[in-house]
């Protein structure tokens, strides 16, 4: 059995795939680990002052209230889409717009 048969050419190949595949990767893990943007943070900062608002409906009025109020005026569905698409300066602005802010 060849110690650098065929072999030998799928060593670096394979080598030089994980790399590329690191290096690709190695933005978005940085991103991951970056700390937010000052404007990212102040947007996240509004996004909890409704959070928080909801938060004391739930200690006041119960839970099973303040889930509905919330449903009502933020959709579950629509907050999802909102982060997933424009992060949380979308969704402040969205409140804001609604004047839920």
């Amino acid at each position: 059995m060849p110690a650098f048969g065929s072999r030998s050419g799928r060593l670096p190949r394979l080598t030089a795939l994980t790399c590329l595949l690191l290096g690709l990767a190695g933005p978005a893990l940085r991103a991951q680990t970056l700390p937010d943007a000052p404007q990212e943070r102040a947007c996240r900062t509004e996004v909890s002052k409704f959070e928080e608002t909801i938060s004391f409906l739930r200690h006041t009025q119960g839970m099973e209230a303040a889930a509905k109020l919330k449903e009502e005026l933020l959709p579950a569905r629509l907050e999802n889409e909102i982060l997933m698409q424009q992060g949380y300066c979308g969704l402040a602005r969205h409140l804001r717009e609604k004047h839920l802010l």
